[in-house]
């Protein structure tokens, strides 16, 4: 397979994961007899522009139309969603009547802080979750974003002065049709704004758990200006961000359009200090992988054999990654305790670990709870504790941690 950016057939497999089906892809009762789909999961390298990717893609009309999840159930990444708003708004001088896109925009969370300002809005999203943001009025056009569709768009609306694509922009196969597309829509001294999970932050806290099928692409700078370039377009500007365990928010433009701040060199400047450019630093990621998944199926193991009850706190997609890998079915966590109706009474995708209610937790009180969410741990742990679980949490990365 070529590199999605550089077109070159000089990618190397880093960290095979082996075969799973769409994190997403929560099955109902009458399906769990029927067979279901799982495709390869392998943690690539590319050796020419040095974007780590995955190998293989799975349709998107398999993984992004019937969506489970939306972002109103996420307290952090609305705080977030506001914050990008406010700063664009303030940053680039966005006035009443200016128009705000946002490709990838589900129920319309991120949309709807720009309300107030008086702009105009409009949503792209091919997703059963943007059911949620028809609902609350948000314009919302359902279908995937493409080059065909931008000029449709900049016919019928005109250009856009901002455009996010929030945890959207490594997602997208046609990567290069999405660009062109992009540049399409934007008005002069339009603004291209990307929030990705930060390949740094992955390496770091060895966060394979985000590597799944949705996420085709796993950025750092370097490519990422690759890319631009060939667009005719630059990296002004860029910060990282809390979000997702750790995200770069990355604003572009046309070439010249904006200064660019010394945020850039830094950053790019971090990223050759910590090897994000050389294969040893991947294979020693993928070694510690190997030796993470071993202690998370010591310890789990062990508690069970003792007689212990095991349960998990949420079902978020990266959630299911780690199950998969680590081999956690419902003989070992009994099940996954969530909030979002869109998930309880399903049951988790390769696992079949079913997914109830929160409140079983507090009122079953397992020994153990399993955080699949463990990028927010200090933001969940109170709240779990306010609300009456006794127990133990276990944080399975970087290292198995207990509570």
């Amino acid at each position: 397979m070529a590199c999605f950016i550089c077109g070159r057939e000089n990618i190397i497999p880093i960290l095979d994961l082996g075969l799973h089906p769409p994190s997403d892809a929560f099955l109902r009762k009458d399906d769990l007899s029927k067979p279901e789909a799982a495709y390869p999961l392998e943690f690539c390298f590319c050796r020419n522009c040095k974007l780590a990717q995955l190998n293989y893609v799975v349709d998107p009309e398999k993984l992004f139309r019937d969506y489970v999840y939306n972002t109103a159930t996420n307290n952090a990444l609305k705080a977030n969603f506001k914050n990008l708003v406010d700063l664009v708004v303030s940053k680039f001088g966005l006035k009443e009547g200016d128009f705000a896109l946002d490709i990838g925009s589900n129920d319309g969370t991120l949309l709807s802080y720009y309300l107030p300002y008086g702009i105009k809005i409009l949503g792209v999203d091919p997703s059963s979750a943007t059911d949620l943001a028809l609902a609350q009025n948000i314009p919302t056009i359902v279908d995937f974003f493409s080059h065909d569709l931008s000029k449709k768009i900049a016919v019928e609306r005109g250009h856009a002065k901002i455009i996010t694509a929030t945890n959207v922009f490594a997602h997208v196969a046609d990567i290069h049709d999405f660009m062109s597309g992009t540049k399409e829509l934007m008005a002069p001294a339009g603004v291209f704004v990307s929030e990705n999970g930060y390949l740094l932050d992955l390496i770091e806290k060895l966060q394979y758990d985000s590597i799944y099928h949705e996420h085709l692409r796993y950025y750092s700078i370097k490519p990422l200006a690759i890319l631009f370039d060939e667009f005719g377009m630059e990296i002004f500007d860029v910060e990282r961000i809390s979000s997702h365990g750790g995200s770069i928010r990355v604003f572009a433009a046309r070439k010249g359009d904006y200064e660019i701040q010394p945020s850039v060199k830094q950053l790019m400047d971090l990223e050759e200090s910590a090897g994000l450019y050389k294969e040893s630093t991947f294979i020693d990621f993928a070694d510690k992988v190997r030796q993470n998944k071993f202690e998370i199926q010591k310890f789990i193991t062990e508690q069970k054999s003792a007689g212990k009850k095991i349960a998990g706190i949420g079902a978020p997609a990266k959630g299911n990654t780690l199950l998969n890998y680590c081999r956690l079915g419902p003989d070992i966590i009994d099940h996954l305790a969530e909030k979002s109706e869109l998930k309880i009474g399903l049951f988790s995708p390769g696992m079949h670990i079913p997914v109830v209610d929160e409140t079983r937790l507090f009122s079953e009180q397992p020994d153990f709870a399993l955080l699949l969410s463990w990028n927010l741990a200090d933001e969940l742990i109170p709240k779990i504790r306010a609300k009456g679980y006794k127990g133990k949490f276990i944080i399975p990365n970087p290292e198995v941690i207990i509570v």
